[in-house]
């Protein structure tokens, strides 16, 4: 027969045997003691919750009736500004909160939900790879607040990474990034949709997982020019290829780019005819070609957005 004994792990003191199925008060150091891993004392529990909720630490930000905690702000454009933030509340989920014109912000909030509710096929797997918009509503100061859920692990967009190398990104990571894009652009041309601004600025890079994340919707349109969205996707390959050498809007390709993967970039960026017949998925096809001839058998490379 197995013996039990049941002591107060505060001060050792043998506890009343009730303690084997219910919690109990410790009859010499009057300690509140359980068995349960799960069990939480209420009380202590409700004043958490209202330590959480009146944290002086930190700016406030309203999208209608939710509120939300500032923790930094990730973006500041002339006619834009994108914060990451927390929910304030239970959950405490985080989110990417947009102030810009009211009505940009009301077409992309439209868009997202008509991208996030689409049934076709791949369409569950490609949702997770686009924005989904949480709330649109006034932020309290006479302007309008698009909530966006934020993607974890993302760091930033490509061309915060453009900043940072000056003389160019390998062409290695730019073959990568530039099929992710594509990958996105096939499912949302083969929808009907078209993104409509293509840039480095709406690029979101993930290190770790080596993914890319395509954000800026408000241009987004039915049967648009598909196109010029891939031209778009080139341009801006090119330009972190070549870096901060050049200031113009025509970055040169490096000497350094392998003849396969510059002859594709040069077409792709000037031959709009030529990019409406091979679609996204057949650039992306032609790009994972030029790889295979420029570099060999693909192989995972460790990458860091800051050098």
């Amino acid at each position: 027969m197995d013996f039990q004994s049941l002591n107060c792990p505060q001060c050792g003191g043998v506890l009343p045997r009730q303690a084997i199925w219910r919690t109990v008060a410790c009859p010499y150091c009057d300690a509140t003691v359980t068995r349960s891993d799960s069990v939480v004392d209420v009380a202590r529990f409700h004043e958490a919750l209202q330590r959480f909720r009146n944290d002086p630490a930190g700016q406030d930000a309203r999208c209608g009736e939710r509120r939300y905690r500032i923790i930094r702000q990730l973006y500041q454009g002339a006619d834009s500004r994108v914060m990451l933030a927390r929910r304030c509340g239970r959950l405490g989920e985080h989110v990417v909160l947009k102030y810009a014109d009211a009505a940009k912000l009301e077409r992309e909030h439209g868009v997202l939900r008509q991208l996030q509710a689409d049934t076709s096929s791949g369409s569950a797997y490609f949702s997770q790879r686009l924005p989904e918009s949480v709330a649109l509503g006034p932020d309290g100061n006479g302007g309008t607040v698009l909530a966006l859920r934020h993607p974890p692990g993302y760091w930033g967009s490509l061309s915060e990474v453009h900043r940072h190398y000056g003389t160019g990104l390998d062409a290695r990571h730019v073959v990568w990034m530039w099929r992710r894009v594509l990958e996105v652009l096939a499912h949302v041309h083969s929808i009907g949709w078209s993104h409509g601004a293509v840039s480095l600025e709406h690029m979101l890079v993930h290190p770790a997982d080596h993914g890319v994340f395509l954000v800026g919707w408000s241009r987004a349109k039915r049967h648009g020019d598909q196109a010029r969205d891939l031209m778009q996707s080139a341009w801006s390959m090119r330009a972190l290829l070549a870096g901060q050498r050049t200031g113009d809007d025509a970055p040169a390709l490096p000497a350094s780019v392998p003849a396969p993967l510059a002859e594709l970039l040069q077409r792709a960026s000037s031959d709009a005819h030529w990019l409406r017949a091979q679609g996204a998925a057949g650039l992306h096809y032609e790009a994972t070609s030029a790889a295979a001839a420029a570099f060999g058998p693909p192989r995972f490379l460790h990458f860091h957005p800051t050098h």
